[in-house]
């Protein structure tokens, strides 16, 4: 059943943002072919640099839609006239939560592949050439500079990018769930609980930009030494702590939301 409503929920996703990707890859298409008749006259660089917004918007609006699609498809699938079917089925509320999520998340992957392959067409040539050349050199410095913990560092951006988008889903998740509570305007308290979650993380960043403030001189000699002696290990930390964070984050926002659909479910 679980792989049904994966099933069900990537072709879902399908209809709505394959057609954004291609367009996307289009736009994309359309700014390469330009770049074929440069000429460097004042018709050509109005064509090319409107091409080039153009293929700027489009990036902008394949990540924006594959959020609200997330979104939007969570709040039918759980809490709108489609969640009376979604809840009678044989299929727990975190098997509903992890495929939602799941779903998300590939295809917010796609979405971030797409850009790359559009951006591959984009340069594609010479640039191209010289833009591999550059990465792989920069990379190869690094890997020296790093004594080969560049790949960790790789890697470890890669988990941050992935629990970060996680965590940021299940936040909108359980601002959807908190809001479904009320009797009447749940979007409303939907978007009330997340500017709530958006002022307490600011107040807790001003707390912790404040307290460091306060540090002694010999405070931050002492963090400047050890970081300037521990740069390698200092990345991995911070890597390792943001990571750290995301995950907790997510699991809070999951338990709660389940406990939301478990306990409190109003589809009223």
């Amino acid at each position: 059943m679980v792989r049904k409503l994966i099933k069900y929920d990537f072709t879902s996703y399908m209809r709505l943002l394959l057609p954004v990707q291609l367009i996307l890859l289009g736009i994309a298409a359309l700014n390469r072919f330009v770049q074929l008749f440069e000429d460097g006259s004042t018709v050509y660089n109005i064509v090319f640099y409107s091409s080039i917004v153009l293929y700027v918007i489009s990036i902008i609006v394949a990540l924006v839609l594959t959020m609200v699609v997330g979104i939007v498809r969570f709040y039918q699938g759980m809490y709108s006239g489609e969640g009376y079917l979604s809840h009678t089925l044989p299929v727990t509320p975190t098997q509903h939560i992890l495929s939602k999520l799941i779903v998300t998340i590939l295809y917010y992957l796609g979405t971030f592949l797409a850009i790359f392959l559009s951006f591959m067409i984009v340069t594609l040539g010479e640039m191209n050439i010289e833009l591999f050349k550059s990465a792989g050199f920069m990379f190869g410095r690094l890997m020296s500079y790093t004594h080969g913990h560049a790949v960790l560092y790789v890697i470890e951006l890669v988990l941050l990018i992935v629990t970060s988008l996680v965590c940021g889903m299940l936040c909108y998740y359980f601002c959807i769930s908190v809001g479904q509570l009320a009797q009447k305007r749940k979007i409303l308290l939907a978007f009330g609980v997340y500017f709530g979650l958006y002022i307490i993380s600011q107040i807790l960043g001003t707390i912790l930009v404040v307290v460091f403030s306060l540090m002694g001189h010999d405070v931050y000699t002492g963090m400047y030494m050890w970081i300037a002696n521990h740069s390698i290990a200092f990345y991995h930390i911070v890597f390792g702590i943001g990571i750290a964070i995301q995950l907790i984050m997510s699991v809070v926002y999951f338990l709660l939301i389940r406990y939301i659909m478990s306990k409190k479910l109003n589809l009223a």
